[in-house]
């Protein structure tokens, strides 16, 4: 009797189970797209442009240079300096783009870069005739005086016009947003009259958080900020280390601010904020660091390996595929590849299109058919999914 009701009590249990089991027998599987948006956002690849602002040096000024090598640092060639940049929303719509870098000087007292001297060294006005270059703030170029041909004078003109496309395209693919600190003086460089930069101190790298809030409010809507990947982590390297990156789906339309300073400038920064608490930016800094979740390496023929790594125990990397225009004038696809294949999570590059100059090469850096973000070389062994990223 004993074994009869044994036998009914386990068959009556199997019954009760059998409903869970179709239930999870019939869970719908993921779409390609849906496990694409369930991917973090450090498991993909983009394009960035380099000094994404500039505009090609004021042409009698780089024939100025070429014609005065004497003058300039020994191996500094102008030639370096021959390219430059569309607008911002026409990388982000025309190319692909989704990570810039703007270079910041320091003017609190506003006018410090009204006049371009180098201007007077070639028969011109050295005289801007630009109202915001008179109005206190971060100002945007590359050297001033000489390489001041910028898209956007001021850091909220440059940030403002990131956030106005991306409010036209909400679902895009997050974009990264650099920002170098620059302190060079063209007056150490060529003496007077040139002008005297104002070298940043921690008042100075602080006010670029607040021109950040200034654009994009006091609570950053819109911005992804180091406590949104810290979360409960004690450390952001905890966090990165523990794959707490937002998932594309959580991230699309959203910008990340990274700090590029010099090492003083990093502890100013870090100061008080020792894992980047109530701070609008990232920085750059060395793995295995409290403050770390975005590491720099720019040499991709020499780092391969080393980018590898980093973006396998859960780092965004950026990496260069050119620089100082030399890929551009010979063709030559090793850097570009090498970055590529490193599976860097950033490919910064100045040719998303070709110069276009009949004495220089058709070199330029895109994704594989022209897409805007790819699953990163890095991943492509643990996920196979070919459906791709889309924004539309």
């Amino acid at each position: 009797m004993k074994k009869y009701l044994k036998f009914f009590l386990f068959l009556s249990f199997a019954v009760l189970l059998l409903p869970t089991c179709k239930d999870d027998d019939t869970t719908p599987e993921l779409t390609c797209e849906e496990k694409i948006e369930n991917l973090k956002i450090n498991q993909f690849q983009v394009i960035g442009s380099h000094n994404s602002y500039r505009q090609r040096t004021f042409a009698p000024i780089l024939q100025y240079l070429f014609d005065s090598l004497h003058l300039l640092p020994p191996g500094f060639t102008p030639a370096v300096w021959d390219y430059d940049h569309v607008s911002l929303d026409e990388q982000f719509s025309d190319y692909g783009i989704r990570s810039i870098e703007i270079d910041v000087y320091n003017d609190p007292n506003g006018g410090l870069f009204y006049l371009r001297i180098g201007n007077g060294a070639v028969g011109a006005d050295p005289i801007s005739n630009e109202p915001k270059l008179l109005e206190p703030g971060l100002k945007v170029m590359h050297f001033p005086d000489l390489d001041y041909n910028t898209h956007y004078l001021t850091f909220k003109d440059a940030i403002t016009a990131v956030k106005n496309w991306s409010a036209s395209n909400p679902n895009h693919v997050p974009i990264s947003i650099m920002v170098e600190t620059k302190e060079d003086s063209p007056n150490a460089l060529l003496g007077d009259p040139f002008t005297v930069t104002i070298p940043f101190d921690k008042t100075a790298v602080e006010s670029i958080d607040q021109e950040i809030k200034d654009v994009y409010g006091n609570d950053l809507t819109g911005v992804m900020t180091p406590d949104d990947l810290r979360g409960t982590y004690a450390s952001l390297n905890e966090a990165v280390l523990a794959n707490n990156w937002p998932t594309l789906g959580n991230a699309r339309g959203k910008v990340m601010f990274i700090l590029s300073t010099n090492s003083d400038m990093k502890a100013a920064y870090l100061d008080g904020h020792a894992t980047l608490e109530d701070r609008a930016m990232f920085v750059f800094s060395q793995a295995g660091n409290a403050e770390t979740a975005f590491v720099k390496l720019d040499d991709p023929l020499t780092d391969e390996a080393a980018i590898k790594t980093a973006v396998g125990e859960g780092y965004i990397v950026r990496t260069r595929a050119d620089a100082n225009t030399l890929e551009a004038r010979s063709g030559d696809t090793q850097r570009s590849e090498a970055a590529l294949r490193s599976g860097a999570q950033i490919v910064s590059t100045d040719y998303y299109k070709p110069d276009g100059r009949a004495d220089w090469s058709d070199y330029s850096v895109e994704l594989p058919n022209g897409v805007v973000a790819r699953i990163s070389p890095v991943f492509n062994e643990s996920i196979d999914l070919t459906c791709g990223v889309k924004e539309n």
